[in-house]
């Protein structure tokens, strides 16, 4: 297969609706109704969901508010987690 051949096939692995774009965003994770957060990085996002870095993956509950220092706060549910990552989708 030729460089140009693999470059038109469509990326197999790819489900998102949406593109997501790169980010390097500081923010929170707000949960248990505002009473806990901690600190992530929004690593990319797009208009349905998120790839992010939590301080703690295993404190990370299911369901939080995503509070970006840029940009409005969101709704999100945690869809998988892998290495010190995670996926979100938001609500």
């Amino acid at each position: 297969m030729s460089v140009s051949e693999a470059e038109q096939q469509p990326a197999i692995d790819e489900r998102r609706r949406s593109r997501r774009s790169r980010s390097l965003l500081g923010g929170r994770i707000v949960f248990r109704e505002g009473h806990c957060s901690m600190g992530c990085l929004v690593l990319d996002i797009s208009d349905e969901g998120a790839l992010v870095q939590p301080d703690d993956i295993f404190l990370c509950p299911k369901k939080f508010e995503l509070k970006p220092r840029l940009g409005a706060p969101r709704q999100c549910e945690l869809v998988w987690r892998k290495g010190n990552k995670i996926g979100v989708r938001f609500l």
